[in-house]
């Protein structure tokens, strides 16, 4: 059972996609005190969550917004217990399959004065994205603007790239996606596979089947402007 403690945490960390920093309704004793919390409730704090979005009634967007809670590794000075952020994949006429990574890396500390706990954002140095075991890094386009965290785009430049892509997003018959990142230079690039999400009320499968078959509407008008696409013209 959630205590009231537990439950206040969980409603102030699902609005840190549009409000960072925070500062916590509760107080906590110590560092260490708000560290435990936090892995006493990881699994309530995260999660994997399907959203679509439509324009004149056909699917123009499929996302997966995914929350992580750190329950292994105990706080260590400049370390990250929560990360944060989303996959995208939008439908832009005469426009190649296209992905969008935000990685939200969140640092959650204890004031000793005041014992009042926030939030940090902390801006990865390096981040990647693979999917259905192709790795997007040499797709990449550019930083986008987002609210928060950091945001980058992945799109084929050729025919064969789309081709390419298409084939990694047909290889499985449900989508999966890794999320790699290191908030700083020197730190190794850490890694969270999607199909390893908690899930709430729906299996994380099911929420990975939902992207899938929205995916795959996309798709299939992606390839229907494809002729229009400029470096598919060989």
């Amino acid at each position: 059972m959630k205590t009231k403690s537990n439950i206040l945490l969980s409603v102030l960390l699902s609005g840190l996609f549009v409000a960072i920093p925070i500062a916590y309704a509760q107080t906590y004793n110590s560092q260490k005190a708000l560290e435990d919390e936090i892995r006493a409730t990881a699994d309530d704090l995260s999660f994997l969550e399907f959203v679509s979005e439509s324009s004149w009634g056909q699917t123009s967007r499929c996302q997966l917004q995914y929350r992580v809670a750190g329950k292994d590794n105990p706080f260590k000075s400049g370390a990250t217990q929560i990360v944060q952020g989303s996959v995208t994949s939008d439908y832009y006429k005469d426009k190649p399959i296209n992905f969008v990574l935000n990685v939200q890396p969140l640092r959650l500390e204890v004031n000793p004065a005041s014992k009042e706990a926030s939030s940090k954002t902390v801006i990865p140095k390096n981040s990647t994205l693979i999917v259905n075991g192709l790795n997007l890094n040499r797709f990449k386009l550019d930083n986008v603007s987002c609210d928060a965290g950091i945001c980058i785009a992945y799109a084929p430049k050729t025919g064969d790239e789309i081709l390419e892509i298409i084939k990694a997003i047909q290889s499985k018959p449900i989508f999966d996606a890794e999320v790699g990142y290191s908030a700083e230079n020197n730190q190794d690039m850490q890694s969270i596979r999607l199909s390893n999400v908690t899930a709430h009320g729906i299996t994380n499968s099911e929420v990975r089947t939902q992207f899938t078959t929205c995916l795959k509407e996309l798709m299939k008008k992606e390839i229907s402007d494809i002729k229009n696409f400029e470096g598919a013209k060989n």
